[in-house]
């Protein structure tokens, strides 16, 4: 029976070997001598335990020696595909497989021969004699026996192994891929102490938020401090709600948040979450998007519902009003036509003044029917404001003219203390409409002798102007000024002639205004007069040019400075730059590549459209050296009508560039 002495237990794995053989510096196997290293450990002629181990072992053992197999268990055995020991002994390591790659096992083996220390595993991918591909994972130990290297391999199949990390890979990969492409950014927060931490997010959040990955992971409170403060109050008191609640896992939360950059944004977040035995929240999972368009789409619908309820709704009430003024006309036309038709006394003086009266009847009923049917034109649609850069002074100076009859006759001045040039971007007949209702109602109730002034002025940081008609007449109580510009309520009341009015006039001018994008307000005070204001767009003066060729921005400053010269001409690099420029002064167009860095051009137009703090956002063409059909869909799909290909047609070019200019709001 063997005794050995300071043995360790060992396992029956590749260590059984390799340790159990540590503990000999010689042994004898197959025919070789293995002489003892140490006084430690005695050894009897039989060597049957060790065999015992080696052979039984579930791992895959093989002895070599010159890169011969001189010895292998059954797991080394079957692991190659044979049957028998006899099948691979005193064959070559690489004759018992198809190596994929010879030369790099062959290497691995050299080295293990060359030097003393025992080299690193190797992985080789194989045929077996059954001909099924694996992978094997090597690993060598090195014996001297007799004077010569004996080397211990271990072999494993880690094929399953490979298989799982490579699906791990591609998962981790497409998951990657995935949470890049889209525009929400998912989100981990872990109770950590007392305190639920943020430890996860994926990186769209810079997309959304402008904020790093980095910057949400450090600031725990971050999520919070970039909610508006409009809205945090009702966020906190939803969070405490949900959070609170016994039955529900999940929830859901629509608010804003200011980004990194200032602008304010629309956001949804839904999110899971999970409790610890004690029912705090210990996890939530969630899910941030950016819902700003949909808001919009959403609001612009809603908007548009409520027009058309309340376009429905005062259908039937004009239908009302229109009989109820034409019936007092039209009764006094036909009474005053009776009399002349069936009263052959009448004086001449007489008829003279019936046909009067007749003729003021018709042109007031005349008069109402056009102020009506352009209202309902413009409030269904039907009349289009067609916006374009016009001259605001030139247009007041035109109505005064065409009003000289009026203030001539009644001894009333009109006055316009507008600069040339005043640039709006307005409709041109609809803004002559605007300043001669007004004009007209100012004169209508000033006395003889009386002033009417005109007037302009722009608020800093505004994109409007305000203009102002004041005159010194009889004033307008305060209880019917709420009453002016709406239809249900309309008021009328007579000139300091006894001129009349439908009341319809000022409904015309708020409808105008209010297409404008404008606002209009009155102030008066009985017997002293009245002032009202109203704002129109200002018509910008600068078009950008975003661009990161130095060169294309050169040449196309030139080319627009030689076809728009009333335009001054500004330049970025990029869409970043561009951004920060149209913050601080709004261009009236703005001309993008498509192709840049940092940002490129639909990024860009889809960041502009969300701007926060704009109310008319600039028109956008893009003229890119590098674009394809696909990518022109896509910027059809956020409004932009104009994308042209460099170098463009001039003659387009410039058409593209006046509608693009008059197009507005």
């Amino acid at each position: 029976m063997q005794v050995i002495k300071n043995s360790s237990v060992f396992e029956i794995n590749r260590f059984s070997f390799v340790n159990l053989t540590k503990h000999y510096s010689s042994f004898n196997l197959n025919g070789l001598t293995v002489k003892e290293k140490s006084n430690n450990i005695e050894i009897l002629s039989d060597n049957n335990l060790f065999k015992n181990l080696f052979y039984s072992a579930s791992s895959a053992i093989a002895i070599l020696y010159e890169n011969k197999i001189i010895d292998a268990n059954y797991s080394f055995v079957k692991l190659f595909g044979y049957s028998e020991l006899n099948d691979i002994k005193n064959k070559d390591l690489n004759a018992i497989a198809d190596f994929k790659d010879k030369s790099k096992i062959e290497e691995y083996f050299d080295h293990s021969k060359k030097h003393s220390a025992t080299p690193a595993s190797i992985e080789c991918l194989l045929m077996n004699k059954a001909g099924k591909d694996i992978t094997i994972e090597f690993y060598l130990d090195k014996y001297l026996v007799e004077g010569k290297d004996i080397l211990a391999v271990s072999a494993y199949d880690i094929t399953e192994k490979i298989k799982l990390l490579k699906e791990i890979s591609g998962s981790n990969f497409r998951y990657k891929k995935i949470t890049e492409s889209i525009d929400d950014f998912l989100f981990q927060f872990q109770l950590v102490g007392s305190i639920l931490k943020p430890v996860f997010c994926t990186p769209a959040i810079k997309k959304l938020s402008g904020y790093t990955q980095e910057e949400f992971l450090y600031d725990s409170k971050l999520f919070l401090k970039a909610v508006h403060p409009d809205d945090f109050s009702k966020v906190k008191a939803d969070l405490v709600k949900i959070f609170k609640s016994r039955g529900k896992k999940t929830g859901e939360l629509e608010f804003r948040i200011i980004t990194k950059e200032g602008n304010i944004v629309n956001v949804r977040v839904r999110f899971n979450y999970n409790r610890t035995e004690t029912r705090r929240v210990k996890e939530v999972f969630g899910v941030v998007s950016d819902i700003t368009l949909n808001k919009k789409a959403a609001d612009e619908l809603s908007e548009s519902t409520k027009n058309l309820v309340r376009l429905n709704e005062t259908k039937d009430k004009f239908l009302s009003i229109i009989s109820h003024d034409l019936r007092s006309p039209f009764s006094s036309i036909l009474g005053f036509a009776d009399i002349l038709a069936e009263e052959e006394d009448l004086s001449a003086e007489e008829r003279k003044q019936f046909v009067n009266y007749i003729q003021e009847s018709a042109h007031s009923t005349l008069s109402l029917i056009n102020t009506v049917f352009d209202l309902v034109r413009l409030q269904t649609g039907r009349t289009k404001v067609e916006p374009q850069r016009i001259d605001a002074a030139k247009i007041v100076d035109k109505i005064i003219n065409s009003l000289q009859d009026k203030w001539f006759n009644k001894k009333v001045s009109l006055v316009s203390l507008i600069n040339h040039p005043t640039n709006i971007l307005a409709d041109k007949i609809l803004t002559e409409q605007i300043f001669e209702n007004l004009l007209t109602n100012a004169i209508k109730f000033s006395h003889p002798e009386s002033v009417v002034v005109v007037s302009a002025s722009k608020q800093d940081n505004s994109s409007f102007v305000d203009f102002c008609v004041k005159d010194s007449g009889i004033g307008i109580e305060q209880e019917n000024i709420t009453k002016l510009f709406d239809i249900d309520k309309r008021f009328t009341s007579e000139g300091t002639d006894g001129e009349k009015g439908s009341g319809f006039g000022l409904c015309f001018v708020k409808e105008i205004v209010d297409k404008h994008c404008g606002n209009i307000s009155v102030k008066s005070e009985l017997g002293k007069g009245t002032e009202f204001t109203f704002s129109l767009p200002i018509a910008l003066s600068n078009i950008l040019i975003v661009d990161n060729n130095k060169t294309d921005r050169l040449l196309y400053s030139k080319i627009l400075n030689s076809i728009m010269p009333d335009y001054k001409i500004d330049t970025a690099s990029d869409g970043k730059e561009a951004l920060d420029k149209i913050r601080i002064s709004q261009p009236a167009l703005v001309i993008t590549e498509h192709t840049m860095p940092i940002m490129n051009g639909y990024e860009f137009v889809s960041v502009l459209q969300k701007l926060d703090g704009i109310k008319n956002k600039p028109h956008v063409i893009v003229l890119s050296s590098n674009i394809d059909r696909l990518t022109i869909n896509d910027y059809a799909e956020l409004g932009i009508e104009f994308v042209f290909k460099k170098p463009v047609n001039l003659n387009i070019f410039k058409l593209a560039l006046e509608k693009s200019l008059q197009k507005g709001f």
